[in-house]
Parts: C-alpha cells; sequence; structure tokens
C-alpha cells in the first residue's frame, strides 16, 4: 500500500544568533505530573546531524548546518493506520508503526542529508525506494535467513527443537556483531549515536514533565525503554521462544514460518512494548526491558550541549510549542568547552 506525501513546509532563517546551551524555555504541558506515565507518548531518531521527532500533534526535524545554525522544518506524514482503520487493531497496528517507522526514517534521514552539510547525497525517490527494499531485505538475509541455513549445518547430529535455540543464539550473535561493528566507525557514533542519546534525554526531559532546556536534559540517561533498538530485542526473544516450540513437517515450512510470522512478531512485541509502558516500574517489566536497555550502550552516545539543543528543538516543534523554524548559532557558540 502506497502512502500519500504532503506538502512539507520550507526552513525559515531565524535572524538573531543565541548562545549554545540556553534554548528558549517552554512550559511542557505535562508539567506537574513529575514520575507519572506519559499521557501524550513522543519518540524520534537520530538523522544525518540532527534528530527527528513525531507526537501526535505533527513531526519536526532539526538539522545542525556546518554554519552552526540549527534548521527545524516540520512536516505532515500519514500514518498507515490513518489510510486503512484496520491497523489500529492491536498486533496489526505494530505492522503499521514498523512500517511507519521505516518510511519515515527514510524520509527524515533523506531530508536531514539535503537540509545538513550534505545536500549532493540527497536520495531521488526511486533511490528512497531502493533504499527500504534494501535494508529490509538485509534485514530478512541476516537476522532470519542466514541463523536458520547456519544452523542446518547440525541438523545430522541435532533433532529440530535444538536446532531451533542454536539458530536463536546465532540470531542474535549476528545482531550484537552487527551493532558492534558499525559502532567502530567514528562518524557514526558522533553523528548517529550522539544523537540518538541526545534523542532519549529529551523524550525522558519531557516525559518527566520538566522544562525542555539542555541543563535539565543532560541529567537523564541516552537510554530509554521505547528505542527501537529495545523493540528488536524484544523481536529476537519472542521470535527465539516462538521458533524453537513451533514446529513443522518439512524444512522449508520451517524456513518459510521464519519470513510469514515476522509481521504477527513484529505486531506482538509492539503490544508488549505498550503493556511495559503502563507499567514501568514491574519487576516483570524491569526483566524484559534490560536486555533491550543494555544493548543501547552499543547504539547511544552520551550527546553535547549543542547536540541537546537540537533535540529540543525538534521537539518544540512537533509539539508546536514554538512558531521559530531556524534558530542560527555562530560556529564558535556551539563549541564545547
Amino acid at each position: 500500500m502506497s502512502l500519500s506525501s504532503s506538502k512539507e513546509n520550507s526552513p525559515r532563517q531565524h535572524d538573531s544568533p543565541r548562545q549554545a546551551g540556553s534554548p528558549r524555555q517552554v512550559d511542557s504541558p505535562r508539567q506537574g505530573v513529575l514520575g507519572k506515565a506519559p499521557q501524550i507518548l513522543v519518540g524520534g531518531q537520530a538523522v544525518w546531524e540532527g534528530v527527528m521527532m513525531r507526537s501526535p500533534q505533527g513531526t519536526a526535524m532539526a538539522v545542525r548546518q556546518p554554519s552552526g545554525a540549527i534548521i527545524v522544518q516540520s512536516f505532515s506524514f500519514p500514518s498507515l493506520a490513518d489510510a486503512a482503520p484496520l491497523f489500529r487493531w492491536p498486533i496489526l497496528r505494530g505492522i503499521a508503526a514498523l512500517w511507519d517507522s521505516l518510511i519515515l526514517g527514510i524520509k527524515a534521514l533523506n531530508l536531514s542529508l539535503a537540509l545538513g552539510s550534505k545536500p549532493e547525497e540527497k536520495l531521488s525517490k526511486g533511490q528512497a525506494a531502493f533504499s527500504l527494499a534494501l535494508a529490509l531485505g538485509l534485514v530478512i538475509l541476516l537476522f532470519f535467513v542466514a541463523p536458520f541455513f547456519l544452523s542446518r549445518l547440525l541438523s545430522f547430529w541435532l533433532p529440530p527443537r535444538l536446532l531451533a535455540v542454536v539458530e536463536g543464539f546465532l540470531r542474535l550473535g549476528i545482531f550484537f556483531a552487527y551493532l558492534w561493528l558499525i559502532s567502530l566507525i567514528p562518524e557514526v557514533k558522533r553523528v548517529l549515536y550522539q544523537y540518538h542519546g541526545a534523542e532519549h534525554k529529551v523524550v525522558h526531559t519531557y516525559e518527566h514533565g520538566e522544562l525542555l532546556t539542555v541543563e535539565n536534559a543532560r541529567k537523564f540517561s541516552p537510554l530509554h525503554p521505547r528505542c527501537s533498538t529495545s523493540f528488536l530485542m524484544v523481536v529476537l526473544i519472542v521470535s527465539f521462544v516462538l521458533f524453537v516450540f513451533l514446529d513443522f513437517p518439512s524444512t522449508w515450512w520451517r524456513f518459510a514460518s521464519r519470513i510469514l510470522f515476522l509481521p504477527l512478531i513484529a505486531g506482538f512485541s509492539y503490544e508488549l512494548i505498550r503493556l511495559f509502558t503502563l507499567y514501568p516500574r514491574s519487576f516483570f517489566t524491569r526483566v524484559v526491558v534490560y536486555p533491550g536497555l543494555a544493548t543501547q550502550k552499543l547504539t547511544t552516545a552520551e550527546p553535547s550541549s549543542a547536540q541537546l539543543e537540537v533535540a529540543i528543538a525538534a521537539l518544540q516543534a512537533s509539539l508546536g510549542l514554538t512558531s521559530i523554524e531556524t534558530k542560527s548559532m555562530t560556529s564558535s557558540e556551539t563549541k564545547e568547552k
């Protein structure tokens, strides 16, 4: 199903520079409800030299340019659930959320390249579609196809259920090896992982009902239980358990089940994450969420004050808390002391 695109707002240059680390203070609509579960869920992702944030009020992205200016652009994104109300049902809404995240992620990354330091690398619509298909293909190949056939090398010595256990551990091993390898790339760590940490810190600040300032955001953890990394860990754990107990008479049916059941596994994992959000302090939630939080230590890094300000600008714009679309700063003002 294709998603219709809407016209994006053009970014506007704000005239006067401000000091880094002192963003405009805007009261959170939830201030005063410290410690309670959030009434409005917000989230986002790191993009090239910036952060994309999404809330029920809208979607916005903030990108820092080489000059030091922060370009903030709001844009609409019709979700799959809006186009087909069937995808608002449990399990199906998880499938829709995963699809929306993939589509929006490619769009936000492409837009960040256009607004940031690498406009020449912006993808065309055809290239973006190919990138999405390639990403999906690699995920299925690396985390489902490869572990299945590698585990089958032991089929002469192990019964099917033990093969499924070996397959599950191989899947986890490949996942951690992938995260570790890309974490060794310095530019990825600086541009994506630090902004990933900034996104989490700012979301924590909002969810705790505090003012959206760099000082408040700095004290929170760069790890967040609703992160996509945690979601992927839940998907891997659910698939591990399911395929150990789910058996088929032939090898090819077992292989097909890894692909055919993937959307349902994603949908069920999404429902678990929603349940964890309702009971964040329960022992069961802490046990299940812990592997995802531990894994985020490979995908996040402590952000700078300048990166936190970018994340704050994105969240403020997505919530409609400010009309400023571009905050300008000189390069010297953004340097860390």
